[in-house]
């Protein structure tokens, strides 16, 4: 009964403050509805890490600052008076931290829940959706024994030491990644990496953000994140029930060893003994097809234009619609004219022309059967600056040569993500020239961008009901104590 009244008390204090409400509003509003429009292309990817990794880990100095107020205010020193046990009050103080990790996570269901709705649950989305939680204990118990070995008169130090853990241990996530790819995770170094427990549970889960491994087994990660989090918990609850008075330290020179030995544990164990046998193929994160070589800028010989456009000025990106904006909605038809910047002269007659237009995975690409038929008689004149023309046969720019406009609608579906979606978009080209007996083929591919028309502000509206909550009752709090 006493820890559960310590818990609603030390829960009401976490709130209490004037600018509790108001710092909850900013954070979830900043998280869920400015993230989520700030990473629109490939939102999986981008949001993913900013609303399952970069928050979450936050709470190592958040806890350490939790942990540590209590005595840099002198607040502790009434528990050795009163009768409360210190051990039911660090329960409590952790307990609340739990509490407000679990909203944060809670506060991530509803925008995860429309995204699900339009797209599934890839599978990146499913691990991320498990390493959070991982990511929240873990670093509650690493802020907990930070604010636990302070105790100075100041919450600075606390703080500024669980931001230092904090950015080191995100780092080596990246690192690993790089390394896994390079093929240098088992190394020194590679195993370095493995001090960070977010790279443990990576491991563990079985899932990359870039590198193209995954480790073939994990009972070993498992143990040693396991190790890593009860360890830092128990040295927690160890030091300060054990090791700690009222003002000062009160550890015994064994004692003092002890503690230096179970942190060097804490860090070194995962390193020497972790898995690092990266030899499966990591899963795919989606269902996103893999197009190589397509989204660099320049060098195409395919643009869509507006029916009836002119040919762009700036041209030719394989992403045809990189520079418009909205992109494609998915599910709707989008009539454009397809232009093919044909590798011919207009001092060159042809013969015949034949283009054969295809989308790939899920874009349905129709031009009409009419225009086709016709293209050989309605060509029109292209001229080029510089090198900017198609390649002709002898390998020269051109300067001026023959265009092909082609009407087309484009209907995306089966996306893979909200926005950024990309697909495939084959053309072949079948023509003779005037004299010529032999018909010629050219090959091109091109992508088009789509995205889900209204998918982001659902998202952004349903991830702004909570911080709009957190502002009426800061609003509510500054009425009262005011």
């Amino acid at each position: 009964m006493t820890l559960l009244t310590l818990y609603k008390e030390e829960l009401k204090a976490a709130v209490r403050g004037r600018f509790a409400w108001l710092g909850a509003a900013v954070v979830l509003l900043g998280i869920g509805g400015l993230a989520a429009v700030a990473t629109q292309d490939t939102w999986l990817d981008g949001y993913g890490i900013i609303a399952y990794f970069l928050a979450p880990i936050s709470f190592i100095p958040l806890a350490a600052g939790s942990i540590a107020s209590p005595r840099a205010n002198r607040f502790v020193e009434s528990l050795f008076t009163a009768p409360v046990e210190r051990r039911d009050w660090l329960a409590a103080k952790v307990l609340v931290l739990l509490t407000l990790a679990l909203g944060y996570y809670l506060a991530l269901v509803p925008m995860m829940l429309v995204y699900v709705a339009h797209v599934g649950m890839p599978l990146l989305l499913a691990k991320l959706v498990a390493w959070t939680p991982g990511i929240l204990l873990v670093s509650l118990a690493i802020g907990t024994l930070i604010g636990v070995l302070f105790i100075g008169r100041s919450v600075a130090p606390p703080v500024a030491t669980g931001v230092g853990v904090l950015l080191t241990f995100a780092f080596l996530v990246p690192l690993q990644e790089l390394l896994v790819a390079q093929g240098y995770g088992a190394t020194a170094t590679g195993r370095l990496t493995l001090a960070s427990p977010f790279v443990l549970l990576k491991n563990g889960l079985g899932f990359t953000l870039g590198a193209s491994s995954i480790p073939a087994s994990t009972t070993l990660t498992w143990l040693c994140f396991g190790f890593v989090v009860v360890g830092t918990f128990g040295l927690a609850v160890w030091v300060f029930l054990r090791a700690q008075g009222v003002e000062s330290w009160e550890a015994t020179l064994a004692q003092r060893w002890s503690i230096a030995i179970v942190l060097a544990a804490l860090v070194l164990v995962p390193v020497f003994f972790a898995d690092t046998n990266y030899d499966n193929s990591a899963p795919p994160p989606n269902n996103a097809p893999s197009i190589p070589g397509v989204f660099l800028r320049g060098g195409g010989n395919l643009a869509l234009t507006e029916p009836g456009g002119l040919l762009p000025t700036r041209c030719c990106d394989t992403l045809l619609n990189r520079d418009k904006w909205p992109a494609f909605p998915t599910g709707e038809v989008t009539r454009q004219d397809l232009l093919v910047l044909l590798p011919i002269e207009t001092k060159q007659s042809l013969g015949d022309l034949g283009i054969q237009v295809i989308g790939q995975n899920g874009l349905e690409a129709l031009a009409e059967p009419a225009s086709l038929a016709q293209l050989v008689h309605h060509l029109e004149a292209g001229t080029y600056t510089s090198d900017t023309g198609p390649v002709s046969a002898d390998g020269q720019h051109i300067h001026v040569g023959w265009v092909a406009r082609v009407p087309i609608s484009l209907t995306p579906t089966k996306p893979w993500d909200v926005g950024g979606v990309r697909y495939p978009l084959d053309v072949t080209v079948t023509y003779r020239l005037a004299g010529d007996e032999q018909p010629r083929t050219l090959s091109m591919r091109a992508a088009i961008e789509a995205q889900i028309p209204g998918a982001l502000v659902q998202m952004s509206v349903v991830a702004a009901v909570l911080p709009l909550l957190c502002l009426v009752a800061a609003f509510v709090r500054w009425r009262r104590t005011r």
